[in-house]
């Protein structure tokens, strides 16, 4: 799977923070959505200038938030079959506490089968 994408959106809040502004939104959620990829399959492109995925289905609290280096957060969430049994899942964000998409990502589609459990991992470098 591609690595995250910080959006521009959770950059200037961060730069607002350091300015003695508005904090910065608190990791909360991963977003599920098929709208990740292009008819051949492919992954679409994951600009930074996007505010939400290209077509979210489903939200899952976060499992885990750890920091594995220096420069590097790493969020952990479950998507059980649920509500996306039987479609294809292509895009996760990260979502703040404040509904801001924080990171994300695009990757070839993954179906989702009735029983399953998928752990998805979000890995924003800084």
């Amino acid at each position: 799977m591609s690595e995250a994408v910080l959006t521009d959106a959770f950059r200037e809040r961060l730069a607002e923070q350091m300015a003695g502004g508005r904090t910065a939104p608190v990791p909360t959620h991963i977003a599920f959505g098929d709208g990740g990829h292009n008819p051949d399959l492919t992954p679409k492109p994951a600009p930074a200038a996007r505010t939400a995925l290209y077509a979210e289905r489903d939200r899952v609290a976060l499992a885990s938030l750890t920091r594995p280096a220096p420069t590097e957060a790493e969020a952990v969430a479950y998507l059980e079959g649920g509500s996306m049994v039987g479609r294809l899942f292509s895009e996760v964000g990260l979502i703040g506490d404040d509904g801001t998409l924080i990171a994300w990502r695009t990757f070839a589609p993954k179906a989702v089968e009735a029983g399953e459990r998928y752990e998805v991992r979000i890995k924003p470098r800084f």
